[in-house]
């Protein structure tokens, strides 16, 4: 199934090696390590911790560019942000709740990546925290999903993609079942507030 549904990406792998690793890291890359992952278990092209190396050096530039794209084109990132007001408020939400490990753990979360970091610029997080909690951030995600393709070869993609998308689909029903419910407590209060008057 694997060879069948990614045959262009994997043939892409194989001609390009580390390079195209490299720019489908920047860009950000979980399908891109799972397949070098999977080829490196069949002896081809890749190795495991050369592939952890290259994803790395590529996610950190990405993530650096779009930090910087929040802290220094702020009215632009805005606009990119409106768009996607769900995940805006969940991140945020987030980051009210776990605070920088966030960082850590934004890539592990389903369509919060480039929110997220946008999100971080944006605000007057500490440049050297970023840094840090990115990198680490960065390296375990690079073993993970090296790791997934490595070990579970042609069932990786489903796994991976069926985990994302449950936890997406379960924090999005939360998020919206804790606007409901505040709504109803305003409403509730509202008509309190106007049966005390009258």
């Amino acid at each position: 199934m694997l060879l069948t549904l990614f045959a262009y990406p994997i043939k892409l792998l194989v001609s390009y090696g580390y390079f195209a690793l490299f720019i489908w890291s920047i860009l950000e890359g979980k399908i891109g390590l799972m397949l070098s992952g999977f080829l490196a278990s069949k002896g081809e092209v890749f190795h495991f911790l050369d592939i952890v190396i290259v994803a790395s050096v590529g996610a950190f530039i990405g993530d650096n560019t779009l930090f910087l794209l929040g802290r220094y084109f702020a009215p632009k990132a805005k606009i990119w942000l409106i768009k996607y007001k769900e995940k805006r408020i969940l991140i945020q939400r987030y980051f009210r709740k776990y605070g920088s490990f966030v960082i850590v753990f934004e890539r592990f979360i389903y369509g919060t990546h480039i929110p997220a970091l946008l999100i971080v610029g944006l605000s007057r997080y500490p440049y050297g925290k970023f840094l840090l909690f990115d990198s680490i951030g960065i390296l375990l995600w690079a073993a993970v999903f090296t790791s997934i393709g490595y070990y579970f070869g042609d069932t990786a993609i489903d796994i991976i993609i069926f985990i994302q998308k449950t936890f997406w689909l379960y924090s999005s029903s939360r998020l919206f079942s804790i606007f409901f419910s505040n709504r109803k407590k305003r409403e509730a209060l509202f008509n309190k507030t106007l049966l005390n008057a009258t």
